[in-house]
């Protein structure tokens, strides 16, 4: 019975997550694409909140980035979590004038803004990534820094940067699937190839150069999708 116990309540951790967001779902209202804000609090590594002009708090998911999970189902990823949580923190105290940059999709079904953060002549999405403090994240139909994002992640890939020096870490979104057993990422892509395959067939993507798709309609060009592998080999 001890050993269900972690299980049961990741599933009640789970549960209550869902539960919890699930009253957020109404789409912020923004100034505009663009907006300049004051820090309020940061989260974690891909996360803080911010207050407009206008006095109005956004929560704000960083675009196309993943740091690793301080708190996820009751499950943390130790040591990079905490160094990726107190680096932004550090780069974005409370009081920090920024600039909130959103894309195709301005926030996502939580009510969280989904934005590209710029502090001066600084895009603190690709500096997390230049550290080796986060992993790429692109979803489509974001993609307007996908390139310079995808790049900056190769980097610190091949120089074994920060994170990507210790391999007993789970890249975050992998983290977040074995602990709900799923994905809500339906396909995979390749930004340099616009090739598209199946999620199991992630592996033939490096890390770097991926691009989820949540929705099959947003396989657009210059992304096509590719037959599976398996169905290849087979010759049908």
């Amino acid at each position: 019975m001890t050993g269900l116990l972690p299980g049961f309540r990741r599933f009640i951790g789970y549960v209550s997550l869902v539960a919890r967001r699930r009253r957020f779902r109404r789409a912020p209202d923004l100034p505009g694409p663009r907006f300049p804000a004051t820090v309020v609090r940061t989260v974690d590594g891909d996360t803080l909140h911010v207050c407009d002009e206008r006095g109005v708090t956004h929560a704000v998911r960083m675009l196309s980035i993943d740091t690793p999970e301080t708190h996820y189902l009751g499950a943390s990823q130790g040591y990079w979590a905490e160094k990726a949580a107190a680096r932004l923190s550090e780069l974005l105290p409370e009081g920090a004038e920024v600039e909130i940059q959103t894309d195709e999709q301005p926030s996502d079904a939580y009510g969280r803004v989904l934005g590209y953060v710029i502090s001066g002549d600084r895009l603190i999405n690709r500096l997390l990534l230049e550290e080796g403090l986060a992993m790429t994240y692109i979803v489509a139909p974001n993609l307007l820094h996908a390139q310079e994002l995808s790049e900056a992640a190769q980097r610190s890939f091949t120089s074994r940067r920060g994170m990507f020096g210790d391999p007993s870490v789970l890249l975050p979104y992998e983290f977040r699937w074995s602990l709900r057993g799923q994905s809500s990422a339906k396909l995979v892509g390749s930004l340099s190839r616009g090739e598209v395959f199946e999620l199991s067939e992630r592996e033939q993507v490096p890390c770097w150069d991926r691009v989820f798709f949540f929705d099959v309609r947003d396989v657009k060009e210059p992304f096509v999708r590719i037959a599976p592998a398996r169905r290849a080999r087979g010759g049908g």
